[in-house]
């Protein structure tokens, strides 16, 4: 759906304190387009605090001071903010307006995520209008708008949707692969083409012809953990494939995976899975799982 199917609007929420749980609040979600130069915001004026703000630019251009730094926004930029804070956003001179997508939320039970979310995204991220938390600030907009949210549950599932959202475009562990070094992107491949090949990072590096100390810090950045980390993850669900598809003993597996040891093998499959291979095999520690996907 284009922008311009979409009506401008402000839908606001407020809540009965009687509901169970630890709710995520929305206070307000909004689609909107200014023209105004009196369009400006004080977070430290504003009276409707405390909150958290996404604003998502779609066209236009905007601007917020953060502190003492100023950003111009324009499409594909966000920011978020508490209310109240040190900053102020507003419609820069010369611009002729600016397009936006934008929720407000209670604090309450999301101060946590939120402060993960900005220390490892920023202020100010950008955001492709394909992505996923774009795609569900729209839907949140557009479920307010058509009336979906029946309940302070519905609601809180919504809020709880997008913090994830913004949390899985700040993890690194899901990057564009094409946005990956090269060095980087070969150095994965080379893993999940043969996890047992590797033993160590000076092997790794060798067959991407970087330098391990550069490697080591680029794959972290980008995949989200270290090479060997990497290496040791693959292993580990190949290991619980074989335990559930196979009737190879434990030892055999640990060879075949390139664990010197049985022991050895064991101690590291309960520090991933936190159950011995035995008990995954028999299910006695875990549920009957086909398929075990493992994420750091």
């Amino acid at each position: 759906m284009t922008t311009a199917a979409i009506r401008y609007g402000t839908y606001g929420y407020r809540f009965a304190e009687q509901q169970v749980g630890p709710l995520f609040r929305p206070f307000a979600v909004g689609f909107d387009r200014v023209s105004d130069m009196n369009y400006d915001w004080d977070g430290l004026k504003r009276v409707d605090g405390p909150l958290y703000l996404l604003q998502y630019t779609v066209s236009g251009r905007g601007a917020i001071r953060i502190g003492d730094t100023t950003h111009i926004l324009e499409a594909g930029q966000a920011f978020l903010v508490d209310i109240p804070g040190d900053h102020r956003y507003y419609l820069p001179e010369g611009s002729e307006y600016w397009e936006f997508y934008f929720a407000l939320f209670r604090q309450q039970h999301a101060e946590g995520l939120w402060a993960d979310i900005i220390r490892k995204l920023g202020s100010v991220p950008s955001l492709p209008v394909d992505s996923p938390t774009v795609r569900t600030l729209r839907s949140l907009y557009t479920d307010a708008q058509q009336n979906r949210l029946q309940d302070a549950y519905q609601a809180s599932a919504a809020v709880y949707q997008l913090l994830m959202d913004l949390l899985r475009s700040a993890s690194a562990d899901h990057q564009a692969r094409d946005n990956w070094p090269d060095a980087v992107r070969r150095a994965a491949e080379l893993i999940e083409q043969d996890c047992v090949a590797f033993s160590n990072l000076d092997e790794i590096a060798a067959a991407t012809g970087a330098s391990k100390f550069h490697l080591s810090r680029a794959f972290t950045r980008y995949v989200g953990m270290p090479p060997m980390t990497y290496v040791t993850k693959l292993r580990m669900e190949r290991a619980a494939e074989l335990l559930r598809g196979s009737t190879y003993h434990s030892s055999t597996i640990a060879e075949q995976l390139g664990y010197s040891s049985a022991s050895y093998f064991t101690k590291v499959f309960h520090q991933w899975v936190g159950c011995t291979p035995g008990e995954f095999r028999e299910g006695r520690a875990t549920a009957s799982i086909d398929r075990l996907n493992i994420y750091t």
